[in-house]
């Protein structure tokens, strides 16, 4: 399954990066960690975490208040979203199209 990132959900993963990164430089690994270990969760069954919102599907990171949304192709896995937990919900539903 190939995996495709929207460029609003790079953004999203570049400006937290930058931001933990920013505070500390171990905490930005962690961070950077967290997502690989989230991406290979994913990767790994992206059909095991239900649904909602239709066809979206939401796998939270661990230790930051973040998750990465995605939706499941006939053969590709779209990244739409990293998600801050504590913003406006549903900001990335025009993303679905």
């Amino acid at each position: 399954m190939t995996t495709v990132w929207l460029s609003e959900a790079v953004a999203e993963l570049e400006d937290a990066a930058l931001y933990y990164g920013g505070i500390d430089e171990e905490l930005g690994k962690r961070f950077a960690t967290a997502v690989a270990l989230t991406l290979a969760d994913i990767e790994s069954d992206p059909e095991r975490p239900r649904r909602f919102d239709g066809q979206a599907r939401k796998v939270r990171l661990k230790r930051f208040p973040y998750a990465i949304l995605y939706w499941v192709g006939a053969d590709t896995l779209h990244i739409l979203a990293v998600m801050h937990l504590h913003r406006e919900p549903g900001y990335w539903h025009g993303r679905l199209a």
